[in-house]
């Protein structure tokens, strides 16, 4: 890769030469996509226009949503959407053959960029290892809806156990950082479909739900960190340890992510109720560093080097975010040091300050349960070395593996990538990952 060296940071001002154009058609599919946090999210239009008024709906392909209502008016080159359903608004300019604008949600303003969709066209890439779960009409394992509560928290899931035999051991999945469903749904991809499917069939029951302000599960609360997570983590493993199908003895959990931070924070606050914990992905360094670093990964991913000004820059800004107890006050500070409102909303938010005050050392320091931490080479999220380095020296019985080539998601790619390639690559998982995890999980279980 030729990474450039950036010695200065730059704030470009690019000027748009808009055009005026008479009678514009906004007919036919719009489609684009837009930064939240750490992940890019798509939101297409389907406008109709006519003598008569615009007709229009909106979908959310990576969420699985569709077809769902709006209301829009045009006025020359401009496009405004109404969405009340999701407290939302839209407001474009068509320029040229782009609809230039911004996504409006909440009081959160973020940047959509729109083209128009060749008819026929499919954006979305198959997914070829969910497709050959759905298409299976003689799996070997059965499903079930169900809910469990945390305190006033209902939480949905699905929970999967073989056709044959008691006793299960069993496994509970936990999201990362997002508003996920139960598999995980990531666009389009189903990490904890594949896992479920995976475990099943090898002799383990899997509950998997929707988090707290996703799918079928209650709403969550703006005050909602990961401490309320791991609450909802653990009424799900003791929700488990209630079924007469399990084997109440060998329940554990499996965390992605910031699901795997959860893991152990579960083992170490109750090494009597968690049998084993698996983390893929999960942090293992303080939050602080760990962000530091996922930027610097996150540079790399477009071909840049982050200097050593810039990283400490950084170093102060989330310790600062970390550790001041005057939110209003840093509100004005982040504004003073022209972060976007966007920006500033997210970073004084409980859930962010708080996985920036996490320290997973102590808690890693006394999981005794059998362990398996795992993260791929070209993960730009969660620091492979840093990480795996650190549950090594922490957790010295645990087992560790590093995987050459695989990103966040634990799909196989050739390079440093951003985001986006998460929707482009087609695989989900790579099947030596699912393989690993499942012959760990007997070892563990037979001993």
């Amino acid at each position: 890769m030729n990474i450039k060296k950036v010695s200065t940071v730059l704030l470009l001002m690019l000027v748009a030469l808009g055009f005026n154009l008479n009678g514009q058609d906004f007919n036919g599919t719009w489609s684009g996509k837009m930064e939240v946090g750490p992940r890019s999210m798509t939101i297409e239009f389907d406008i109709q226009q006519n003598d008569e008024g615009v007709a229009i709906t909106w979908a959310s392909p990576d969420e699985g949503a569709y077809g769902l209502p709006a209301t829009a008016t045009i006025s020359g080159n401009n496009l405004n959407v109404d969405i009340p359903m999701s407290g939302a608004s839209y407001k474009g300019t068509l320029k040229g053959e782009t609809l230039e604008g911004t996504f409006s949600q909440r009081g959160m303003n973020f940047t959509l960029n729109m083209t128009r969709k060749v008819a026929g066209s499919d954006e979305q890439p198959l997914r070829p290892q969910e497709a050959a779960i759905e298409a299976d009409a003689n799996k070997p394992y059965h499903s079930e809806e169900v809910t469990f509560t945390n305190g006033n928290i209902t939480l949905a899931g699905t929970l999967s156990m073989p056709n044959t035999g008691s006793r299960f051991p069993a496994v509970v999945l936990v999201h990362g950082t997002g508003n996920h469903d139960r598999d995980e749904n990531i666009f389009g991809h189903k990490p904890f479909l594949l896992l479920a499917d995976e475990l099943c069939r090898n002799g383990f029951a899997v509950l998997r739900y929707d988090k707290r302000g996703a799918g079928a599960s209650s709403p969550g609360s703006p005050e909602d960190t990961n401490v309320q997570l791991a609450e909802d983590a653990l009424a799900a493993l003791r929700y488990l340890k209630t079924r007469p199908e399990v084997n109440a003895e060998q329940v554990g959990i499996l965390g992605h992510s910031e699901g795997g931070s959860i893991a152990i924070m579960n083992a170490a606050a109750h090494p009597d109720e968690v049998a084993f914990i698996i983390s893929m992905a999960g942090p293992a360094i303080n939050g602080v560093d760990m962000m530091v670093e996922q930027n610097r990964l996150l540079m790399l991913t477009q071909g840049y080097e982050m200097p050593a000004a810039v990283a400490q820059q950084l170093k102060e800004m989330f310790t600062l975010v970390a550790t001041s107890e005057d939110i209003p006050a840093l509100r004005e500070t982040l504004k003073n040091q022209m972060l976007p409102q966007t920006q500033i909303e997210q970073l004084t938010s409980p859930a962010y300050r708080r996985l920036l005050q996490y320290d997973p050392a102590k808690d890693l320091q006394r999981v005794k349960c059998p362990m398996l931490a795992i993260n791929g080479t070209l993960d730009f999220q969660v620091s492979c070395d840093m990480n795996l380095s650190a549950i090594e020296k922490l957790v010295p019985h645990a087992t560790v593996k590093r995987y050459e080539g695989l990103n966040h998601l634990f799909q196989t790619t050739s390079d440093w990538q951003g985001i986006s390639s998460y929707n482009t690559i087609t695989e989900t998982i790579a099947p030596a990952v699912l393989k690993d995890i499942t012959t760990w999980l007997k070892s563990i279980i037979k001993k």
